[in-house]
């Protein structure tokens, strides 16, 4: 078996796999959402294992935000398992930057562990509501609505580059996600709470939220402000389709000790997309 790069003559064949692996309509079966995700070295690389038959068996990809690589879409096929393949492909990743990752199930859990990683605070995704609506009910609050933001159409980095993501830039400053079949507003970077805030109102939307590692201070100031952690809600983490009551513990972790200080953004891993963000 052969481990390496991919590139993009192998969509094919990542394809194949990749319809194997993943639900139906993961952004994974989409060529351009490919591209964007790996197919620049300066934000992300996808590595691959190919048998003797010339199949793709085993993919690791990672994606590249504070000069960390994130690993994401980690599988191998069954008969591959044990045989140092996986550690093959983490080593082609770490010849970019230290490995580091966020986990939510117990498998995932479970495989660094067993690779004795660091695991640091969880994840937390703050949620606030338009004070409009005195008692929020997931029914009247996730709805669809008629929102414009054409004219705050936003572009400028990477992460909103995404196939199929309508990223904004507020007037104040903040820049997010606009997700207008469920009333919501993700925030990526905050500018000025309270302003980013009444500005959404203003546009129509009923709820903003905003996820970040446990060590992010702004948190303090969210929660002055009335933001509050998402299972405090009626707003869950599953909303592509949504899922009523679903909420997500999400663990970072990382192969070496990386500062104190290290903040994990929005556009790391693929924490802040799949279940959350629609993907066309």
């Amino acid at each position: 078996m052969i481990t390496r790069e991919a590139t993009i003559e192998d969509w094919d064949a990542l394809l194949i796999f990749f319809k194997k692996v993943y639900r139906e309509n993961h952004p994974l079966h989409n060529k351009a959402f490919w591209i964007w995700q790996y197919g620049d070295k300066q934000y992300g690389r996808s590595f691959i294992c190919v048998n003797e038959a010339g199949s793709i068996v085993g993919h690791v990809g990672a994606n590249f935000g504070g000069n960390v690589a994130w690993i994401i879409n980690v599988y191998l096929d069954e008969e591959c398992r044990g045989k140092g393949i996986l550690t093959q492909l983490y080593a082609l990743a770490r010849n970019y930057y230290p490995l580091a990752a966020t986990a939510a199930n117990k498998a995932g859990l479970g495989l660094y562990q067993n690779m004795r990683w660091i695991r640091y605070y969880d994840l937390v995704r703050f949620v606030k509501i338009n004070p409009k609506i005195s008692h929020p009910t997931l029914a009247e609050v996730c709805v669809s609505s008629n929102i414009d933001t054409s004219h705050l159409a936003y572009n400028k980095t990477h992460y909103f580059q995404q196939p199929g993501l309508k990223g904004i830039q507020l007037q104040e400053g903040s820049t997010a996600v606009s997700q207008p079949e469920v009333s919501g507003l993700r925030m990526v970077d905050i500018n000025n709470i309270q302003e980013a805030a009444q500005e959404a109102w203003d546009l129509g939307f009923n709820w903003i939220d905003y996820i970040t590692s446990w060590n992010d201070l702004k948190t303090r100031q969210l929660e002055n402000f009335g933001w509050q952690i998402d299972s405090q809600t009626v707003v869950p983490w599953r909303l592509n389709p949504i899922v009523k009551d679903y909420y997500c513990n999400i663990s970072f972790l990382s192969e070496n000790p990386l500062d104190n200080n290290f903040i994990v953004h929005r556009s790391y891993s693929d924490h802040g997309r799949i279940g959350s963000l629609p993907i066309e």
